[in-house]
């Protein structure tokens, strides 16, 4: 279980690891796309990390909702949305929770990714972050069915997320500007969904290290 407290270390941390991450995602998502993807999520980590950092007595719902609503706001363009909607799923999830279980994690990221796939239109197979976020999904959902705690059940969340990461690489893009470059995609994994990876990753170091 998370305090709210605890939230706020681990939203302040995720914006560092997109902070820290910009180059790599922009070189990345150049391959296939149009380059700004680290930049942009650094962007929006920046104004993210100080709206939550000035959030004081704060409860856990409000820190996610923070969180989302910058980067809705500062992002721009598609991306805000898609990765805004997110942490305000989860933080729908908190609401009247004073700590955050891997049950408010499951149900945020599950409803996380149906929004996600509402507003992008995106499947599982059309190269883009819903094919990391799926399988995500269904470990952090039978991981809570099982009874895991939070460490164990993002531990296995890694390693779904990463294997949905992998599975872009010999996809053809069918959303997104790379889906223009047809065949030519093939071979390249997707930012998005990396970049979705990164912050599965960031929980369960953070979690692992309590």
């Amino acid at each position: 279980m998370l305090s709210a407290k605890e939230i706020q270390e681990l939203l302040i941390k995720i914006a560092d690891m997109y902070i820290d991450k910009q180059d790599e995602l922009s070189k990345l998502d150049a391959v296939i796309g149009d380059g700004d993807h680290g930049v942009t999520m650094a962007r929006g980590a920046k104004a993210a990390k100080i709206k939550v950092s000035e959030l004081e007595n704060g409860t856990c719902r409000d820190y996610f909702k923070t969180f989302g609503r910058t980067l809705v706001s500062t992002l721009g363009g598609a991306m805000g949305p898609l990765y805004g909607s997110i942490f305000l799923e989860i933080s729908k999830a908190c609401k009247g929770k004073e700590e955050v279980s891997l049950n408010e994690f499951s149900e945020g990221f599950n409803n996380g990714l149906l929004k996600v796939m509402e507003l992008g239109g995106a499947k599982v197979g059309d190269k883009t972050m819903v094919d990391s976020i799926h399988p995500t999904v269904e470990a952090l959902m039978k991981s809570n069915e099982e009874g895991k705690d939070l460490a164990d059940g993002f531990e296995l969340a890694v390693k779904a997320a990463e294997e949905g990461v992998n599975s872009t690489i010999p996809l053809i893009a069918r959303r997104g500007r790379s889906r223009y470059l047809q065949e030519k995609a093939i071979g390249h994994q997707d930012a998005g969904a990396t970049s979705f990876s990164y912050l599965i990753k960031t929980i369960y170091e953070y979690l692992k290290d309590m």
